[in-house]
């Protein structure tokens, strides 16, 4: 009996930590009024005349979500880089798991969906972000998802 009280303290406690880092984390992000997010890897689907091809690339691109206001479901982005502009967005909270919804329509009228995770990627503060997109040129369509990190800007 006295072993497994040993053995159950420590994983206990883990759980509490890591329970507690992610109630944290969404009470954080929940918060949050200005984002800055920087992707890093870009996976695509391109389907050309019918044919797919899969490609992952790095990617290097900085966006800025600010004005986020949830009660309203508004927000404003600015993008730096090849992909710059501004724009106004629709944004809400997950209910339960407490992400962040930020849908942007691009001036070329497809849609771009971003989510922010109450979660940080490893060895940081900085919460973790998927993009998506999807388009088509002519006879290409293209799917594509990017990974990267948002920073809460004071």
């Amino acid at each position: 009996m006295r072993r497994i009280t040993r053995l159950a303290v420590p994983v206990l406690i883990g759980l509490a930590c890591s329970t507690a880092r992610a109630d944290d984390a969404a009470t954080r992000l929940r918060a949050a009024r200005s984002l800055r997010c920087t992707f890093t890897l870009d996976i695509a689907t391109w389907i050309r005349s019918g044919h797919r091809t899969v490609e992952q690339t790095t990617e290097k691109s900085t966006v800025d979500y600010d004005n986020i206001n949830i009660a309203k479901g508004t927000a404003r982005i600015v993008a730096h880089g090849d992909w710059g502009g501004a724009g106004d967005l629709t944004v809400w909270m997950e209910r339960t798991g407490g992400s962040l919804w930020l849908l942007e329509r691009a001036p070329s009228g497809n849609v771009i969906t971003t989510t922010v995770f109450p979660m940080y990627a490893e060895g940081t503060a900085e919460f973790v972000a998927l993009e998506s997109r999807h388009w088509i040129t002519g006879a290409t369509v293209v799917g594509q998802q990017t990974y990267g990190t948002c920073q809460v800007l004071e």
